[in-house]
This record gives structure tokens, sequence and C-alpha cells, in this order.
């Protein structure tokens, strides 16, 4: 099964358009999944997953009670980079954890787990699959990316961005921010299931919520969904999932 997961129905909306032999459950009492399948490959699509901490409990459940193939990541962030525009197509190269320490422990960073690298890795042929599909299937391009997710972007961490110093060690990187790929990277990298974010750029961290740039967000979903599904029409004929790099 390949689950894609998104904050709201806009996110996954082209997914659920296409997919075929529709199904609705409720997972967790709460959280409605719409399962189906594409290109004879059982799907499963999940929203309102807005924060870390949230997506992570969930895709834990989920990777509990389904066999997972790989989790995809997909809807908008921000910039963190001037050479990003509204509109970008990004696909993660690997996923930071930002979240704030609250621990009383030292040694425990990322989501209190002591030791676990906050680094979260992406298998490279993934990435290499979602650029050829989208270069394929439109005329739209994307840009690796390191993704830097939290709950709540620390101002520290916005005055290390825009100063010479960098943040975690970056430099020329291409970095956008958003709240809900590192909790899907923490349950799927502790249960050894392959996972990528691709996201479209909707604005710069230092700009305002604009309803023109949404709407540009919206219109590029579908260059997003074409993508995606062209890497789940993918899989199958080719050996494209392994436990390379997905703990770093």
């Amino acid at each position: 099964m390949i689950v894609i997961v998104g904050s709201n129905r806009d996110d996954t909306l082209y997914f659920s358009t296409v997919l075929k032999n529709k199904s609705k459950d409720t997972l967790l009492g709460r959280y409605e999944i719409l399962t189906g399948t594409l290109f004879n490959q059982d799907i499963l699509i999940i929203n309102e997953q807005y924060t870390s901490v949230l997506a992570s409990s969930v895709m834990m459940q989920i990777l509990n009670s389904y066999y997972v193939d790989l989790v995809i990541v997909v809807g908008k962030c921000v910039s963190l980079d001037k050479r990003l525009k509204c509109g970008d197509i990004v696909i993660s190269n690997r996923i930071i954890d930002a979240n704030v320490n609250m621990t009383m422990y030292s040694n425990a960073r990322l989501a209190e787990i002591p030791g676990f690298n906050r680094n979260l890795m992406i298998q490279s042929d993934l990435i290499d699959y979602l650029q050829e599909g989208l270069s394929k299937k439109s005329y739209n391009t994307a840009k690796e990316a390191t993704f830097l997710s939290c709950d709540n972007l620390n101002p520290e961490y916005i005055k290390l961005i825009n100063s010479s110093t960098g943040i975690f060690g970056l430099r020329d990187e291409y970095l956008v921010y958003d709240f809900n790929s590192s909790g899907v990277g923490i349950a799927c990298a502790l249960k050894e299931v392959p996972f990528v974010a691709i996201k479209v750029i909707e604005k710069h961290i230092d700009q305002e919520d604009d309803i023109k740039r949404y709407l540009t967000v919206l219109e590029n979903y579908s260059d997003l969904g074409k993508a995606v599904t062209s890497i789940i029409g993918e899989i199958g004929r080719n050996d494209i999932l392994s436990e390379e790099d997905i703990n770093g």
C-alpha cells in the first residue's frame, strides 16, 4: 500500500479524483481515510495532519494497521529561501525535525527519542522518479530542498536562517518550512518505511497569507499530482523501494 498524506482536502483532491474502487473509513474514531487503487496499487489517502506530533501518532497507527510500501507527504509549504518563489515545486532530499526540545534530558532532541537521528534522509531513487515524472507529465520542474519541519518555527531559527552562520550546518541548500513532514518521517524511519515529501511553495516566510498565492498553489497541485501518480505507476515495474538511507 502507498499512503498519501495531506493537511487538507485541497492537498489530496487530485488523488481522490483519479482513485478507483474508492472506500471510506475512519481512523482512531476521527480521521477519515479514503482507500482505493491506482495503477493496480493499493492507495490510502488521509488529511487533517497539521502538526508533526499529530502526524507522527496517526502515521504510526497506519503503519501498524496496514502493510505500507511508501509514504508521500503532499501539500504546500513556506520558503525560507529567497530563490524559491510561489508556485515552485520542491521535493525533500532530507527532512530535519526542528521541534523545540522540551525534555529535562540533554541527550533527547528529536521527538524525545534519545540518540535518534534528527536528519531524516530520503531515498535518492524516489527523488529521481518524482523529478522524471514531473518533467514527463508537465512543463514544470522541481527543486530538491531540505525541509525544516516543526509545529512552531522558533524565532531564533529564523534569525539563524537570515544570518551568515546558517542553521543545522546548512549553507547553499534550498530550504523550506512545513508542519507535518517530520512527524510522518519519524514514524516511517522507526518502522523502516520509505517516505518522501513533495510540496508547492505558497509564500516566503516574511510574506503574509494571500488568496492569489494560494490560488497559484492550487494551480500547481495538478502537476504535483501527475508526478506522484507517475511514481505510483513505476512501483511494481521497477524495484525502487528499499531501506537505503531511511535512517540517514
